[in-house]
């Protein structure tokens, strides 16, 4: 929840394999003759830029809905933290800057002291607080055409004669406990990602509420301290997995709210490194220009650019966060060292950082977690150290997302008229985490073997990193890439 990409972490995806979907047959069932002209299965800013380009283009008439499985609340985001794109990677300005939508008309819609202060903090990164209080003003003002706490349950195709006109769409409303069934002439897929959980965390993970993914950060926070979790007299001792901004946000966070506590932040690489957000990088990686050229490429220079721009979005973290914390790690050296010359004896690290290390075991009780953490350093003529075990009284994942073709299931019975999306739900079945393969046409929709006999467009935004770039999760490109679908939309 906390490094910049993905963009509709604030949204779970529709349907998360490891939640069973609870029986639905004594749910009463509602139909809609009405056909929509889009329908849309999760809401995250992927979504909302493109309900907002909906409702700006050429045919706002046209009927659309977009369905979130969970509810309005905003997301709790750790107070210090901020975005690391320009506030202009809105939901609207790339595409339309005139539009309503854009965050300086939110901070306007608020007074014109308002967008004074902003600019007076000299920023182009807004905090993430205020971000998200952003995208929930931009939700509010879509509140027609969005239906919260809402799970798709299944997509199937309704044919006239030989050809498939349009879609019906089963969702549950989980508040009501209805069954909705609606027809739709398109479906738009913005699902998000769901959170990595390394196998040797996993029965951990799943059976003790303290060991979580920085994602759930605050909520594990108050599951242990309730409504005091700025708990400053708390003595225990935290782990954070991870190199990566997540982590080392949380890392930073767990520091300053408990300056008793001892914290570790334990990864494999050699060293935390930095974000690359300069600007040629951001204009080969991240521009909307870069996604045409980037689609255009062979399979092998995709492969290519995307590792050699990898450390502009993946493990890596803010510059300003790194010298913040290498300089309170130098503070706690000085202190040992000052202890250390006057005769006294050094405190022990409060807080550390350990390197080229990979959690080789995990046991979890009501009292503690406990890590065997393995060093990765291979010396010559030395044997590998034996792992050390330290116990936490909580781990936090800071072990990335990931979009398993799993996320898709729900449109197992169209998949018979897609085949890329045929042979993503086979793969699978044979593999559950496995990533989904290159989908998606340049204009975002899943071609169906026979455009004659299948009708509907089935858009799938924030998949498709292999084929569309590094920038195709993120919010660069999200209000560009709502005017192409709309624009498809409309030829379609």
């Amino acid at each position: 929840m906390f490094a910049q990409p993905p963009s509709d972490l604030h949204t779970p995806p529709n349907s998360i394999p490891s939640t069973p979907i609870p029986s639905v047959d004594r749910y009463p069932r509602v139909e809609d003759d009405n056909v929509y002209d889009l329908i849309g299965v999760g809401l995250g800013p992927t979504h909302l830029a493109l309900a907002i380009a909906h409702k700006e283009s050429s045919n706002p008439d046209q009927k659309c809905l977009f369905m979130e499985v969970k509810d309005k609340h905003s997301p709790l985001l750790l107070p210090a933290s901020r975005m690391q794109i320009s506030f202009l990677k809105d939901l609207a300005t790339f595409r339309n800057p005139a539009s309503s939508y854009t965050f300086v008309n939110y901070l306007h819609s608020h007074g014109v002291d308002r967008l004074a202060g902003f600019s007076n903090i000299g920023c182009w990164t807004p905090s993430r607080t205020e971000w998200a209080a952003y995208l929930t003003w931009a939700a509010a003002r879509l509140s027609d055409v969005c239906e919260y706490s809402t799970r798709v349950l299944n997509v199937e195709a309704i044919k006239k004669g030989e050809k498939v006109e349009k879609l019906k769409v089963t969702s549950v409303h989980w508040p009501t406990e209805t069954v909705h069934v609606r027809y739709t002439r398109n479906i738009s897929i913005g699902v998000g990602a769901i959170p990595k959980i390394p196998e040797v965390f996993s029965t951990a993970q799943k059976s003790n509420m303290t060991v979580s993914h920085t994602c759930q950060y605050l909520p594990t926070l108050k599951y242990m301290f309730g409504h005091h979790e700025e708990n400053v007299e708390f003595k225990g001792r935290f782990a954070v997995i991870g190199g990566g901004q997540s982590s080392a946000e949380v890392y930073n966070d767990l520091i300053n709210r408990y300056p008793n506590a001892e914290v570790d932040l334990i990864y494999r690489a050699s060293a935390l490194v930095p974000a690359d957000d300069s600007p040629f990088v951001n204009a080969r990686a991240f521009d909307p220009a870069s996604t045409e050229e980037f689609n255009k490429l062979t399979h092998k220079a995709r492969k290519e650019r995307l590792e050699e721009f990898k450390r502009a979005n993946y493990s890596c973290v803010a510059p300003e966060l790194l010298e913040g914390l290498y300089t309170l790690l130098y503070k706690q050296r000085v202190k040992a060292d000052i202890a250390k010359d006057a005769g006294l004896p050094a405190p022990p690290n409060q807080y550390n950082i350990m390197p080229n290390s990979k959690i080789v075991g995990v046991k979890a009780d009501e009292k503690c977690t406990s890590l065997d953490i393995q060093s990765t350093l291979d010396f010559e003529g030395e044997e590998s150290p034996a792992p050390i075990t330290k116990e936490y009284d909580a781990i936090f994942l800071g072990t990335g997302y990931e979009r398993p073709p799993t996320q898709l299931e729900f449109l197992k019975d169209v998949a018979p008229y897609l085949p890329k999306l045929k042979n993503a739900l086979s793969v699978a079945q044979l593999e559950p985490s496995a990533k989904v393969p290159p989908l998606v046409e340049r204009e975002y929709y899943i071609a169906p073997e026979s455009q004659e006999l299948f009708k509907p467009r089935i858009f799938c935004l924030g998949q498709n990193e292999q084929s569309h770039g590094l920038s195709d999760s993120l919010l660069s490109v999200g209000a560009v890439r709502a005017g192409e679908v709309v624009s498809a939309l409309s030829r379609a």
